[in-house]
This record gives structure tokens, sequence and C-alpha cells, in this order.
């Protein structure tokens, strides 16, 4: 067994109505590091998952009472137990059972009388098969999780832009519009969708050279941010909300952000990415 991939305890339902043929089986199975619980039928085996829920099922096909095909038939019927994979124990090697167990949703089937070292390795392969899964739904869920702390985040980020009493939109780092709240587009004529991945070229007059673009668009932080720089927008003049100055004058405050947090970003060595600028403007 792999170290990287511990199958250690987990569980192993082994169904059969002669206790003989797996006595061996059952031996070598636990001195592997599984817990094997054993039920001599399809009736006791489907009481038995009532209960428990073992991670696989080996299932002899032909039994008294309820054989192995109708077994399988309700434990994959059954929203609790549907996903364990099972593994048919059969004396047949006809091509005709061994389809139909798999219609049914068996993952594999063994062949008696058979190899006990072989059984194993094949319970070893699924069972990693099942591990993998189960942790990857894990990982899902959990990502499903953190997506919704970030949407909510988000509503929240856009519900304090909306509501902010200044002029608020925020670059990428490419210095083009990302976000806009409605105090700032709307002050320069433009609707939210027109101002979007607008450049700074297309929002302000630089004259020709000008380092306001760099004091802008910038990568500082803290107390190397630009603050209180005075700034003539261009106004859109398609639109009938603006008056007929064709600037419009704000102080601008613009912040670099990154994706660490600012105290990390001054460590040498440190592998850090630049996402963009976020800036607040106000009337003078």
């Amino acid at each position: 067994m792999e170290d990287s991939i511990s199958l250690k305890n987990m569980k192993v339902l082994l169904v059969d109505d002669v206790p003989t043929n797996f006595e061996l089986l059952s031996k070598m199975i636990e001195e592997d590091g599984f817990k094997v619980f054993t039920e001599v039928s399809g009736e006791a085996a489907l009481k038995f998952l009532e209960n428990e829920t073992p991670d696989i099922i080996l299932l002899d096909i032909v039994m008294q009472g309820m054989d192995g095909f109708e077994t399988c038939k309700q434990i994959k019927s059954n929203p609790l137990t549907k996903d364990i994979p099972v593994i048919f124990l059969t004396a047949k090697s006809g091509s005709e059972d061994i389809l139909r167990g798999f219609h049914l949703g068996g993952v594999d089937y063994v062949t008696k009388s058979f190899n006990s070292e072989e059984v194993l390795s094949r319970i070893t392969a699924h069972l990693k098969i099942r591990k993998l899964t189960q942790e990857r739904e894990k990982l899902n869920k959990k990502l499903d999780e953190q997506n919704t702390v970030i949407n909510e985040s988000n509503n929240q980020f856009r519900l304090m832009l909306e509501k902010s009493s200044d002029g608020i939109f925020r670059l990428n780092s490419e210095g083009r519009v990302l976000h806009s709240n409605h105090k700032f587009h709307s002050s320069l004529g433009f609707d939210k969708d027109e101002i979007m991945e607008k450049s700074l070229g297309d929002l302000i007059d630089f004259k020709q050279d000008s380092p306001d673009w760099f004091q802008i668009a910038t990568k500082r932080f803290g107390d190397r941010a630009t603050l209180g720089k005075k700034v003539d927008f261009l106004v859109n003049n398609a639109s009938s909300s603006t008056d007929k100055s064709p600037v419009c004058s704000f102080v601008i405050d613009a912040f670099g952000i990154w994706n660490l947090p600012n105290n990390v970003i001054l460590e040498k060595g440190t592998d850090k990415k630049f996402l963009g600028t976020l800036c607040i403007v106000k009337k003078p």
C-alpha cells in the first residue's frame, strides 16, 4: 500500500452465505490494516447498511434468498449507499453475468476460486479511487464555501462602493477601469458599461510625457501612495447629463493593490503580484 494515500481503517463488508469462502480473505484484509465486517445474506447486508457505511463491498452473486444482483440493485437505489463500490464474487465467468453486474453498478468482479492477493489488490485499487473521490468532494465543498464567502464579500464591497459619498473606481494592472461606482462615472456623463475598460488616457487629458499617469495608476501604497492630487477628467460630451464644461476637476487619492498585505510586499524575495489601483475622487 502506498504511503501517499492512507487506507488504514477503511471498512470492507464481505457478503457470502458460505462463510468459509472468505475466512482466509477476511484474515488477509484485516492484516493489511482494513476493518472487516461479514454478513451471510443479502437481506442481512442491507440491514447492516442501515447503521454502517463501509468503504467497499465484496458481494457473492449466488446466495440463498436474495442474490447478489438484487442486493446490489437495492444498494445502488439507496441515496445513502449508492456510491459505495461493489465487487462481485462469482463462480460464473460468463460474459452475460459479468455485464449484468456492471449494469447494476458493480465496479469489478472476481471469479472463484480466487487468489486472495489478487482480491486484496483489487480492493486496494478501488479504495484508493474512493478515497481520492472523497477528498475531491471535500475540496469541492470547501471551494464552494470559500466562493460563497467571496461572493458575499464582493456584494458587501459593491454595496459600500455605491453608498460611498466619494467617487471610487478601480484600475486593473494595465491601468484600465475595472470597477466604478455611480458617483464617479455619472459625474463624467458615463453609464457604468461605457466607462468599463477605458484607460486613464481616455479619461484624463494628459500632457505629453506627463508623470501623472504613473502617479494615478500607481503601484505604491501606504505613505508612498498618491494623495490629494488634482486632476481634470474629460467629460462625455455625448451625454446630456453633464454641463458644457469639457472637464471635471477632482482631487484623487490612489493606492496600489497587491495580492499580499503591505508589510509582506516589502519583504525581499517574496512572490507578489500587482493587481491594480484603487482610486478615490472628491471635489476639490
